[in-house]
């Protein structure tokens, strides 16, 4: 009988440490996921302050950083709170897609002093060498020694570099927005996305990098098809003579 109730305390203090240990790991696996769900929001690199007694600047103020859900209600927020990098250089790949073919475009971008030149390699080879501050335009092909000077008009920087104006979300109507998040992209680049709906059947997506607020990438959808595709290359300091004309003429002061 002692044999059989030792026999039988064991299954019970087996059980019950089966049973605690099934308590455990479902208590860490919700720890975990609440943390990765805290992950979900992102910290502005010029965050929105908080002021307290005195106010930003006044003494005994104080500032805190406020961490922002990014979804399509708060999105357009996030959006206006960044600000594009005022100097780089970088290569951009444009995709567009018909049917029955399609188009790649090789561009290289630099940006300073608020001018922005694109090199643009056309479908024959050449080079086609704009250079705006959206007020006047300079454009030359290949090694031509002489930039005819253009008014700008209505074609921006942007148009320049055939990639989409991603601000104009924050003239969108909320219903418009119909996914927005914070995604780490495979080259480790962290990026508010947004998906947004032009038309019934068209669709815009953007991923525009936190801490430089430059585009990353853009997709439009037509009918479910990629329509159009763009990429960017990572930023870095552009070439010392990005912004002389053929002729010798140099737009700005070199910094």
């Amino acid at each position: 009988m002692k044999k059989i109730l030792s026999v039988r305390r064991g299954w019970r203090h087996y059980w019950l440490a089966m049973g605690l240990l099934c308590v455990v790991t479902l208590a860490l696996s919700l720890s975990v996921r609440l943390i990765f769900r805290r992950t979900a929001h992102i910290t502005l690199p010029d965050s929105i302050g908080l002021s307290g007694t005195g106010g930003r600047d006044g003494a005994g103020g104080f500032t805190a950083a406020v961490p922002l859900e990014v979804t399509p209600d708060t999105v357009q927020s996030v959006i206006a709170t960044l600000s594009r990098s005022p100097r780089y250089r970088r290569t951009v790949t444009v995709r567009r897609t018909w049917s029955g073919g399609g188009q790649d475009t090789r561009l290289v971008v630099s940006v300073s002093a608020g001018w922005t030149r694109v090199d643009r390699t056309l479908p024959n080879g050449t080079l086609r060498h704009a250079v705006t501050n959206g007020v006047t335009t300079y454009l030359w092909y290949g090694d031509g020694p002489e930039a005819l000077k253009v008014p700008a008009g209505s074609v921006s920087a942007d148009n320049e570099q055939l990639i989409p104006t991603y601000e104009d979300v924050l003239r969108l109507p909320k219903e418009r927005i119909a996914l927005a998040d914070y995604h780490r992209i495979e080259s480790g680049i962290d990026c508010v996305y947004v998906e947004t709906t032009q038309e019934e059947n068209r669709k815009e997506r953007y991923w525009i990098g936190v801490s430089t607020g430059l585009l990353v990438a853009a997709e439009t959808l037509l009918d479910g098809n990629s329509i159009y595709w763009m990429e960017a290359g990572e930023p870095e300091e552009p070439s010392a003579d990005a912004f002389t004309l053929p002729d010798g003429t140099v737009l700005f002061p070199r910094p």
